[in-house]
């Protein structure tokens, strides 16, 4: 249900798109003010605050975009929406990674603006544009490198949420990729673990950043979202066909060899091969990256924590096989003073 006090700035330069979105709003309760610049933009949220913007990605001399990263870094809460007129895919990279909420292309419908904005209204309203850049991808380019970039996009886009998880998708990538080699599986099976490590956490674009950011323990609530993630980072995978069997993986990479992970509670060799190297790499980066529950933990301690969880979180196998890689190669180990060369 949205408030109809639901506040709305609209920012276009051209005054009859601002007229039509205005009365389209108007009709389901929105109360909108309107500028035609981003400087006027700026005074209008230095004066009062919204719940939802609708921005022209074009303004004069300046982007929409420099007016999205204003509002993400002081009203983190806001939902924006963007109007395109291009039909290109180059300005999603950007648009996912400061946070967009969705966006519209021109000449647009007055049905399909009034969804996207109750949606963007709605108090438990998910992110829809990862999901819908996913499929843009894919239309736009069949061409494997076009569509990586794209996947890089929305790995960043996830980990711009949090500090703390910056590079992480490249360095889970990198532990896998080597550990995938190291058990002697194929190219084809390694750069397709290597493809779903990168975007293992892509389905944490949908949980509230003020869950992912929580320096102390999470609600039953709170986790409840965070649990979510592999199948929302499942289905956006699965939207791009060229990449759909990494869509498993990334579906799986939080099962425990015990059956006690989520999201399906599958365990042992049910769990995909590359999910279960995933799942390894993913814990090496966590454990060596400090974050803002705990610190950086030692090499020995992972080691340790390895040896322990071995035949209940870890698959028994894979265990003995990554410290063996740990032990022949201390300096692909990546520390927190280092960068992933994945």
């Amino acid at each position: 249900m949205v408030s109809k006090s639901v506040r709305v700035l609209v920012v276009d330069d051209e005054p009859g798109v601002c007229d039509l979105v205005q009365q389209a709003l108007r009709q389901v309760g929105a109360t909108c003010a309107v500028a035609f610049d981003n400087a006027s933009a700026l005074q209008l949220l230095a004066e009062e605050d919204y719940s939802v913007i609708i921005a022209d990605v074009c303004l004069g001399d300046r982007s929409g975009l420099d007016l999205l990263a204003h509002v993400r870094r002081h009203n983190p809460a806001c939902h924006v929406i963007l109007i395109t007129a291009a039909h290109s895919t180059t300005y999603l990279a950007d648009a996912i990674r400061l946070g967009a909420f969705d966006y519209l292309h021109k000449p647009f419908s007055i049905e399909s603006l009034k969804r996207t904005y109750l949606r963007a209204a709605s108090p438990d309203a998910a992110v829809a544009l990862p999901l819908r850049a996913a499929r843009a991808l894919q239309l736009e380019s069949q061409h494997e490198q076009a569509l990586m970039d794209g996947i890089r996009a929305l790995a960043g886009a996830v980990e711009a949420k949090d500090p703390y998880t910056r590079r992480h998708s490249e360095q889970v990538a990198h532990y896998a990729f080597h550990l995938a080699v190291h058990v002697g599986l194929d190219h084809r099976q390694t750069e397709s673990i290597r493809v779903a490590a990168l975007v293992h956490d892509i389905g944490k674009i949908g949980v509230p950043d003020v869950v992912l950011s929580k320096p102390g323990p999470l609600s039953d609530a709170e986790f409840a979202l965070v649990r979510r993630h592999p199948e929302l980072g499942a289905d956006i995978v699965r939207n791009m066909p060229t990449f759909a069997r990494e869509a498993d993986l990334v579906l799986h990479h939080h099962e425990r060899w015990d059956g006690q992970g989520y999201p399906n509670g599958v365990a042992g060799r049910d769990i995909p091969l590359g999910a279960r190297i995933i799942q390894l790499a993913d814990s090496i980066d966590a454990m060596l990256m400090p974050r803002l529950y705990k610190g950086a933990y030692p090499l020995e301690h992972v080691i340790a924590e390895i040896r322990q969880c071995a035949g209940e979180q870890f698959d028994p196998e894979l265990s003995r096989a990554l410290l063996d890689w740990l032990s022949v190669n201390p300096s692909q180990v990546i520390l927190p003073s280092q960068t992933a060369v994945a």
